[in-house]
């Protein structure tokens, strides 16, 4: 069972920690708790995701007029294809729906295969590449940026 919660500026501490853990886990250069941390209050909303009472994943999205963007998402290693990550996308699809977004925009490792093939089968669809975007221990990686309209 997985369980989703909306965090708003109210409600850190350590399940925005547990939630960093996996951030940096994630990705190779990641954020500084602060910057993280930030991204859970307005403008900005986080979701996490729980599965056996503890932080599995979290979304982090931004609301810009009638545009949506996905900061980040990330599910921790051990809670991997078990439908954490599906749950975390529709969950903000669903909350970008009922706050009238017109799209919803996110850009990817290429590399990335596994969120590629989620974000394909949610609807998303490739726009544009960001050419070198990433860095990686060996150099730099291209980012897809992909976007979903009309949910």
């Amino acid at each position: 069972m997985i369980e989703l919660i909306t965090v708003s500026e109210n409600s850190s501490g350590p399940d925005v920690r547990a939630a960093y853990r996996i951030h940096q886990k994630a990705h190779a250069s990641p954020w500084s708790f602060s910057t993280f941390e930030d991204c859970f209050t307005p403008p900005y909303y986080g979701v996490l995701a729980y599965s056996d009472d503890a932080v599995a994943g979290y979304a982090i999205m931004l609301e810009v007029v009638d545009e949506a963007t996905l900061m980040d998402i990330a599910v921790g290693e051990n809670r991997r294809s078990r439908g954490v990550g599906q749950a975390l996308v529709d969950n903000v699809v669903r909350k970008s729906a009922e706050n009238n977004m017109a799209a919803i925009w996110l850009e990817v490792r290429q590399s990335n295969q596994a969120a590629i093939a989620l974000y394909n089968k949610n609807g998303f669809e490739h726009i544009d590449t960001r050419k070198n975007y990433y860095s990686t221990p060996t150099g730099k990686e291209n980012a897809l940026i992909m976007r979903l309209k009309g949910f």
